[in-house]
């Protein structure tokens, strides 16, 4: 069989396998791959590496050899072989890498712009998600949202931990449904922002905006409604709006960190309004989903490394995206400062991510730490005084106790003898305003590096 024939029947073939696998998969594993020669019913593919010819074999090779049958019958079998070239994996060099950083800032002032009418950031979409076993059931369910609009699955609710990938996938599902249709009215909104605008438009007397801008819309995505907890007033309102727009069969997503029926202090006629649709959970990623999306952060930026060093992060961070997009980032900020990379440097850099080792570092400790840098007594801190001051230091507290050592919401309430909605809402709080104040943020990287030190 000529060469020709693979050369005009190979686009066919990666297209098939492309539509099996989605588009994030495809690029990671398969957007290098070459037909190299056919002898005796072995078709023989060229692979950029040896990671990923291991890879492949390991987990694509049924799926490979099937598409490929399905247009060349005449094929029994393939071989991978690793190419002779040098392979655009590998690490760069010091200063091909600070170049192509600079190159990819200077994207990233147009690339983060979030849409005002909509709230969405246009770089959250289905074609940068990377979908694994951990979150192929709410990512199917959210294509299928978009194909039906308000027919199937209203409401989606979305639940799962912190940093698993639900707002990007919620943000994702918004983007797709203006990418086909313009002229749909889209809002995604966190509950925290439906809850402080609500709250505005009472105090302002201007409620009946605020009703038109949750209510005269074709799509409604609310993400952590579990923020809803003890909010009555916020409740009602979020009710009314419910009822009002899937009575017009219009489409509602939500997201929270835990399944409706377990979220505390929620009416129970909201609870069922979440129920009544589709309730899906999202997993931490497992290491097939975490190798994946470190190749596909590379490549957004436009960097690759070796691939030896995406295994480690990817064994090594387990279950928060977020963490494994920042050890990724730190890997790369320390990497582009230094010629000489060894895996033992990754592994340094890397392990401060690492939940096994933030659980090395004891509430008792944080609150030390924190007393010492703001030269206060530890009492000072539990004190029920509510001076601007203190108030900010307790919700540090509460954010190192919840990043470092990973307690939950009730068990830092537990320590700060405070209920656990207080104690979501100082998280919360601290985590949008270290998104839009670089001075808040300093502060707190200060606080987490002395702690991490220590």
């Amino acid at each position: 069989m000529s060469q020709e024939i693979f050369a005009t029947t190979w686009e066919k073939i990666l297209q098939n396998i492309k539509d099996n696998i989605g588009s994030s998969l495809y690029r990671v594993w398969f957007s290098n791959l070459t037909p190299k020669s056919f002898h005796q019913g072995i078709l023989k593919i060229e692979v950029p590496s040896k990671f990923v010819k291991d890879w492949l074999e390991k987990k694509f090779n049924a799926l490979i050899l099937k598409s490929i049958k399905e247009f060349i019958p005449e094929v029994k079998n393939i071989e991978f072989v690793v190419s002779s070239k040098p392979s655009n994996l590998t690490t760069y060099k010091k200063s091909s890498l600070k170049k192509i950083t600079l190159t990819t800032t200077e994207k990233t002032l147009t690339i983060f712009e979030t849409n005002p009418q909509t709230n969405l950031n246009p770089r959250y979409r289905f074609d940068n998600f990377v979908v694994g076993q951990s979150n192929e059931l709410a990512f199917a369910a959210c294509q299928a949202i978009v194909q039906s609009f308000g027919k199937t699955h209203n409401p989606l609710f979305i639940y799962g931990p912190v940093g698993v990938g639900k707002t990007h996938l919620l943000q994702a599902t918004g983007n797709e449904f203006l990418r086909q249709n313009k002229n749909v009215k889209v809002k995604y909104a966190t509950t925290e922002e439906f809850t402080n605008e609500f709250i505005n438009a009472l105090k302002n007397h201007t409620i009946e905006h605020f009703r038109n801008k949750f209510r005269d819309i074709d799509v409604l995505i609310l993400d952590d409604v579990h923020f809803l907890s003890g909010k009555n007033s916020s409740q009602e309102e979020l009710f009314h709006t419910f009822n009002c727009l899937y009575n017009l069969s219009k489409q509602i997503v939500f997201s929270s960190d835990r399944p409706p029926r377990v979220i505390p202090d929620i009416e129970e006629r909201l609870k069922s309004r979440f129920e009544g649709g589709l309730v899906i959970d999202i997993q931490p990623p497992d290491y097939e989903t975490r190798l994946a999306i470190l190749k596909v952060k590379s490549q957004e930026k436009n960097i690759f490394l070796d691939d030896k060093i995406y295994d480690l992060i990817a064994r090594k961070i387990t279950d928060n995206i977020r963490e494994l997009e920042g050890a990724l980032n730190a890997v790369i900020f320390h990497y582009s400062k230094k010629e000489k990379f060894s895996l033992e440097k990754v592994e340094e850099i890397i392990k401060k991510f690492s939940k096994d080792y933030y659980r090395k570092i004891s509430p008792k400790k944080i609150i030390k730490i924190i007393a010492e840098h703001y030269e206060l007594k530890e009492d000072d801190i539990f004190k029920k005084t509510r001076t601007k001051h203190l108030v900010e230091i307790r919700q540090f507290l509460i954010y190192l106790l919840r990043e470092i050592s990973q307690l939950s919401y009730t068990s830092i309430g537990e320590i700060l003898k405070k209920d656990h909605t207080t104690i979501i809402y100082a998280y919360e709080k601290v985590v949008k305003k270290m998104k839009n104040n670089s001075e808040f943020q300093q502060e707190i990287e200060i606080l987490k590096s002395k702690i991490l030190q220590s």
